[in-house]
């Protein structure tokens, strides 16, 4: 537990530190989007493995949860991987 405060104030000086970096409203604003989309889809997976098998609910959903939050992050990585390599491919293409 003192470590997760140790890195959360870790963070906090490196966002003030690059608060000059132009690009920081835009990381920030993807960030804070990946993070809740992430939670949220853990949520409704857990609630619904809840909802579903009541007796094993336990077992199934804490697993289940955090193989779709993982899977969020993945996919949502995966897509502004691909958009960039298609778009650095497109500009060779073009000279």
């Amino acid at each position: 537990m003192l470590l997760t405060f140790e890195s959360f104030i870790n963070g906090f000086r490196k966002i003030s530190e690059s608060r000059n970096q132009s690009e920081l409203k835009y990381i920030l604003k993807t960030s804070l989007i990946i993070l809740i989309t992430a939670e949220s889809a853990c949520i409704l997976t857990a609630e619904t493995i809840g909802i579903i098998f009541y007796n094993y609910s336990i077992v199934l959903s804490i697993p289940l949860a955090l193989l779709v939050g993982a899977l969020t992050i993945v996919i949502i990585e995966a897509y502004k991987t691909i958009k960039v390599k298609s778009r650095s491919f497109c500009d060779c293409n073009d000279d």
